[in-house]
């Protein structure tokens, strides 16, 4: 049953947009350059900003963060090696790592987090008490990756067609940036934006991401050169969805024996959260860039497909490994 909730209520929905968007396209030969424009300078800009705001951040949270911050150091460490053991060009190599190191945590990760800390076996009486610690945990993990996907993740996709400086002049050109800065200003000034008339603005422009994002990825499939063949393709993806599981089970094993270490329920959802498919995003950056667009569809198309069966596996494992009570 879990399994099919979690094929019926994550991945469907998501499959449904992809195949949304390739169908229109295919139909009326759609902009999707145009598509991440409204992406880059609107959705983005607003899920950041709702997202980092609505979050409540102490030490246990701070140290989710760094978890994070490591692990993904770690998957673009295999990456870069992976290109020079291929001889990739710096192009393919920053596409390879772009698709790795950064994960779909807003699409499905939260998604996923909050379908099962809301049954059982955390569903008690009827009521969720887990379920707060584990979003929070999730939130905590989806601020990390957007706020390095858009900047680092934005820098490596240009860097193969463009000089670093001018990959560093296109980042200081996009929204992300001064958000980022914004946001952390006004929590640090404890700003009420709630009532503000612009607060509903974000949180109706975030909420349309998942849409935006996965319809534009079908478009640009229709336009690409699928090859399920493709061995680096499915290197990748296989890096995606066993290495951010393991990588984390190593720093978690060695975080709760050395150091003050996290509760059962925020251990899994770290699991959790590193075990989802390559974020869509890192199409709608090659497309920006025009860097092995094909390859990078693949890498999503494939990982997405295939994470119906290990973020199952995953999950249950998380529960074997990290038990509650």
């Amino acid at each position: 049953m879990a399994f099919l909730q979690i094929i019926s209520n994550n991945i469907l929905p998501l499959l449904v947009f992809v195949t949304i968007g390739y169908m229109l396209d295919k139909k009326f030969n759609l902009d999707v350059k145009a598509l991440n424009k409204l992406t880059f300078f609107v959705v983005l800009p607003s899920l950041i900003f709702y997202s980092v705001y609505s979050a409540k951040i102490d030490m246990t949270m701070i140290t989710v963060f760094i978890v994070g911050c490591v692990e993904m150091f770690f998957l673009a460490l295999g990456g870069t090696l992976y290109g020079k053991l291929r001889h990739f060009t710096p192009g393919k190599t920053e596409a390879f790592k772009n698709a790795t190191m950064f994960s779909n945590t807003g699409n499905i990760g939260i998604a996923l987090v909050a379908l099962v800390f809301s049954n059982p076996p955390y569903l008690l009486n009827g009521e969720t008490p887990y379920l707060i610690p584990a979003i929070s945990a999730a939130t905590m993990l989806l601020i990390q990756m957007n706020i390095f996907l858009n900047t680092l993740g934005l820098y490596q996709a240009g860097k193969g067609k463009l000089t670093p400086r001018d990959a560093l002049y296109v980042i200081f050109h996009m929204p992300v940036v001064y958000v980022l800065v914004s946001v952390f200003t006004i929590k640090f000034l404890d700003i009420d934006m709630t009532h503000w008339f612009i607060w509903p603005m974000f949180q109706y422009s975030a909420q349309a991401l998942v849409a935006i994002v996965m319809m534009a990825l079908g478009m640009q499939m229709h336009h690409s050169r699928f090859h399920a063949a493709d061995v680096d393709a499915w290197v990748a993806a296989a890096w995606r969805l066993f290495g951010g599981p393991l990588i984390v089970f190593c720093l978690l094993t060695l975080w709760n024996t050395w150091g003050p270490g996290f509760s059962p329920i925020v251990c899994q959802v770290i699991m959790i959260m590193a075990c989802v498919p390559s974020p869509a995003n890192s199409v709608l950056y090659a497309i920006e860039f025009q860097n092995y667009v094909d390859f990078a569809t693949e890498i999503v198309v494939m990982s997405t497909v295939a994470s119906v069966i290990t973020m199952t596996l995953t999950i249950y494992l998380s529960q074997i490994l990290f038990p509650v009570g």
